[in-house]
Order: C-alpha cells, then structure tokens, then sequence
C-alpha cells in the first residue's frame, strides 16, 4: 500500500524517453479523462442530523479515500469506532469548517479547467508509462490540515490550503509568508504530479546523502515538468521570477558553496533537511535565495544527464535508484 503523501505542513487547529519531449505528444490519440470527485460537496450537502445513515452510502460512493478522509486527514478513524459519528458530525457542524467550506465554493465553483490539466498531464503519464494506473482525485476540506494526500487508487486535494495568497485565513493561524506564496489555485497540478510521483518512485538509494536527496528531488520535479511542460519553471518550483533569476545567476556559487563546506556527501539528516525542506531561504546560501534551492540544483543535475544521455527513457530515469550515478553521468558543470 502506498503511503500517504502529504505536500503541506499539517496545521491541526480543528482535528488531530528522455528524448521524447511531452509538449510533442498528440495527446487526442488516448480517451483517458480525469475529473476531480467533489467529496467536499458531498460530505457538507448532508444534513447533519443524517450523516449517522449517510455513512454506508459515502463508504459505498468513496471507497478508499473515505477512510484515507477520516482515518489520515481529519483523524477521527473509521466507521467501526464508537465515536465515529458524533466526531463526524463535530466536523461537519464546526463553524470555522463551515465558514471554509463556503469559501472553498466560492473559489472552486467548477473544476473544469483543473480537470483538464490533470487529464492532459496523466494522458503524458501513460504516453510515457504504458498501462500504468492513474488515480481517481477528490477534492475535500480538512480544516487547513492537508494539501495533498495520496493512498493506493486515490489522490485527495485540499482545497482549503489553495485558496489564494490574500485568504484572510492563513495568516491567522500563523502559517509562513513562503508558505502562503504557494497556496493559490494554480499550484495544484504541480502538487498533484509531483505527490504521485512521490508515491510512485519512492526515495531508494542506498547512500542517503545530501547529493542523493538533491538528486532524487530532481528527478521529481523533471517528472513533474515533463508532464506539465506548459506549467512555468517558478510554478513548478514554486519560486518567484526573481527568485529562479537569483538560481540561474548563482548556481555556480551555490555548487561551488556546497563542494568546498563538503556538504554534498554528508548523511547528516539535519543537513539533508537544510537543503531541501520548504524554508524561507536555502540555510548554506544567501538570504535571498529560495527554500529548496539545492533541489533546484539537483534539477540542473538532471537536466545535464537527460542532455548527456537521451536514449534513455524517462520510465528508465524513474527507476534509476543510485542517484549518484546520474550525478556522474550528468557531466554536469555549473554555468
């Protein structure tokens, strides 16, 4: 069973080829369509008096991602314990979580543009993975808690964590500038492709390093950009244009700067975490450069190996687990 992936930090205030180029595929040759299941609308359209009964049915209607829904999301288990159903109708009836909901219709009146974006992006999933599964997507409303979530068939979105940078919520329950710049609605597919990717080729090298994990990562945003090409690269990283102008004008530096404090090859998991976690800015580098700065290093790092080496595959790529060998077949070198 897949892990959950969660692409945000938990908040918890109410509830504990290569060669091939995907902008060249004719994407009208596969009937595939993905359209986002409205669970949110589902779940706040049931009276509360009546959700004691409305349980089977939306066991039944969501399967699997009801219970990733009450068991990983909101925290209140499954149907089997006693207190399932007033802890439910707790949520449902809370007036914060109602307030949310209201909002989320106002900013997610349809999902017909996200729909399409997700169904062009998995169409280039198969085109590149044949035969491989796409998930049925949900949309809920978690309390602020979750951004993503994945399980084995199924994807959840949170839309309460992408209702735009100027929402009057975030700032009131303390969460990050840096982190509120990536809570808007165009960030969702990124997030999207990026959580399967995560759930799909999990991290497993041998060596856990620095220059593993920048790897690794870089790999998931060159999955992610091949199957958004369309999607710009600050969107895609979730930095500013002046923070991607501030990568491209340092990443000699920045390269330069990890090789000479001999950080590349340190296991340290404090370290690691410096690097590439979400943070105001990368803590070897300047204070003006972006979070995740390494990991837009590791990007280059497999860009440079896509270049050195196009008859490979981007299937071929995801399931490269010694990452430092992509480092050294890359050729990389700094501009």
């Amino acid at each position: 069973m897949k892990q959950i992936v969660v692409l945000a930090i938990a908040v918890g205030v109410l509830f504990a080829s290569c060669g091939q180029r995907g902008d060249n595929i004719d994407l009208s040759k596969s009937s595939l369509c993905v359209e986002v299941k409205r669970f949110d609308s589902t779940l706040f359209s049931i009276p509360v008096d009546s959700l004691d009964v409305a349980v089977a049915g939306l066991q039944s209607e969501y399967g699997t991602f009801f219970n990733l829904f009450t068991e990983g999301v909101i925290g209140i288990g499954t149907p089997e314990n006693q207190d399932f159903v007033p802890l439910l109708k707790s949520f449902v009836s809370h007036s914060m979580v109602r307030e949310t909901y209201g909002e989320v219709q106002r900013v997610f009146p349809n999902t017909n543009e996200l729909n399409q974006q997700l169904t062009n992006a998995f169409k280039r999933y198969q085109y590149y993975f044949p035969g491989a599964y796409v998930p049925q997507i949900y949309g809920f409303v978690s309390g602020f808690n979750n951004s993503i979530v994945l399980a084995d068939s199924c994807m959840g979105i949170g839309f309460d964590r992408y209702l735009g940078r100027e929402s009057v919520y975030y700032p009131q329950l303390g969460i990050a500038r840096y982190l509120i710049n990536n809570m808007h609605p165009k960030k969702i597919p990124s997030d999207c492709i990026r959580a399967w990717a995560i759930g799909t080729f999990a991290f497993n090298d041998s060596i856990n390093n620095l220059v593993s994990h920048m790897v690794y990562e870089g790999m998931l945003m060159h999955f992610t950009k091949r199957l958004l090409p369309a999607e710009p690269d600050s969107l895609i990283f979730g930095f500013t244009q002046q923070q991607m102008d501030w990568c491209y004008g340092n990443e000699s530096q920045m390269w330069t700067t990890l090789v000479e404090q001999k950080l590349l090859f340190d296991t340290n998991a404090f370290t690691i975490t410096k690097h590439i976690k979400e943070a105001p800015f990368t803590h070897s580098f300047s204070q003006d450069s972006p979070g995740r700065a390494a990991v837009w290093l590791g990007y280059r790092i497999v860009q440079a190996y896509v270049e050195a080496n196009p008859d490979v595959t981007l299937k071929e790529l995801m399931n490269i687990t010694d990452y430092q060998s992509i480092l050294n077949k890359s050729k990389y070198r700094p501009s």
